[in-house]
């Protein structure tokens, strides 16, 4: 009998002796990261170009400090930093316990029913979903290090995800709302954390599985497709992981019996009910600082792979407040300019908007602050980008 226990994957000696090279250029990685394996997993996940890993990682503990869960508990992610939290109590989701692992992989649980992505989407702008992935992602990072410096082994993160409740009819057009989210957090996978969420196991699709296949595939580059695996029965989970980290309620015996989960038995919390009041509207980000409307704003028209910017200065220590809108993607990110030198303030990440604007603020000191948008698509259509920003006096 084949044995299809999920195990995490070893690296190569080129790869290991490549992260030893790669830990003198970044010598310090965050305590809640670090272990034995956490450059070879960056360095296999990009082939083992060296210069790309390093941009990828710094770009990642350069996330994490400006979005401000660089020091803070796991619980603490997902309860007091508003974007997180925001987010997080919207979906159907388990924790990650420390001390529960199939061969040494940390199982964690999402299930769609009690939830709607097109609904969520009318109360936050998908950039707080996506800034929350690399949130969520930090738990697991954080996991995965405890594991390997008590094991001494490569460990990683099996996804069980339970398809029940999905209505597929979301995701068949590539330009809703849903398929917009599910290929934006896909691309952040791929690009920072594939080796990190090794295996994703979708459990009772409501359909036939082969239309899945044709929906997934719209939404994933073929190396993630590989990671993706359809399972005809809940009980197939057993031919995967251990049975003492399979929940109750998918034939295994784990019960997170912390307060958490309700029920204990299928290890989740069960996502905040969205009401039409709290619906947000499309000047809602400058409704909540004293205006009735916008400020005047700019448009661009940007070209692939080119960069637009939007300027604003301050006399005075204040909040920053900015809108957009977005035709297309775009790699968006707000820096301090300073006698041409330039200091990140709000992390780049890739994004497009969808039923509300993009918006966001940030407390800032005097100085000039540039809103920047690129294009990073090969097309031959612009992305056309509307665009307003104030600093308010608190």
């Amino acid at each position: 009998m084949i044995d299809e226990m999920i195990i995490a994957k070893k690296f190569s000696q080129e790869i290991l002796d490549k992260a030893e090279k790669l830990k003198v250029s970044i010598p310090s990685v965050p305590e809640k990261l670090n272990s034995p394996f956490f450059f070879a997993r960056f360095l296999h996940a990009n082939n083992g170009d060296v210069e790309k890993t390093q941009k990828k990682i710094l770009q990642l503990f350069e996330h994490r400090k400006l979005m401000g869960y660089d020091k803070i508990s796991d619980l603490d992610i997902f309860t007091t930093i508003d974007i997180g939290k925001d987010c997080f109590e919207r979906f159907h989701i388990s924790q990650l316990n420390y001390e529960v692992t199939s061969r040494n992989l940390h199982v964690f649980v999402q299930r769609m029913d009690g939830m709607d992505i097109k609904e969520i989407l009318k109360i936050m702008p998908l950039s707080y979903v996506l800034h929350s992935y690399f949130m969520l992602q930090e738990n697991f990072s954080r996991a995965i290090a405890h594991t390997e410096r008590k094991t001494g082994k490569t460990s990683s993160v099996v996804c069980i995800l339970d398809l029940k409740g999905l209505n597929l009819m979301d995701f068949m057009n590539p330009l809703s709302g849903p398929a917009q989210l599910a290929r934006l957090v896909v691309m952040i996978w791929a690009e920072y954390f594939s080796e990190h969420l090794c295996k994703l196991l979708l459990i009772n699709p409501p359909g036939i599985i082969s239309v899945m296949w044709q929906v997934t595939k719209r939404l994933v580059d073929p190396n993630t497709a590989e990671k993706l695996a359809f399972l005809n029965n809940v009980e197939d989970l057993k031919k995967y992981l251990e049975v003492d980290s399979i929940p109750v309620e998918y034939g295994g015996t784990y019960r997170d019996d912390t307060g958490y989960a309700d029920p204990p038995e299928g290890a989740c919390k069960p996502p905040k009910k969205i009401t039409k009041e709290e619906y947000k509207p499309q000047e809602y980000i400058w409704n909540e600082n004293g205006m009735l409307k916008a400020p005047k704003s700019k448009s661009f028209s940007i070209k692939a792979h080119q960069t637009a910017e939007y300027s604003i200065k301050t006399a005075t220590a204040g909040k920053l407040v900015w809108s957009y809108t977005t035709s297309g993607d775009v790699d968006f990110e707000i820096v301090r300019r300073d006698a041409g030198k330039e200091m990140a303030i709000w992390p780049k990440i890739t994004v497009t908007s969808l039923k509300l604007p993009e918006y966001g603020n940030k407390m800032v000191t005097p100085g000039e602050y540039i809103l920047k948008f690129t294009n990073p698509t090969n097309t031959w259509f612009p992305a056309k980008v509307n665009c307003a920003a104030e600093v308010f006096n608190v």
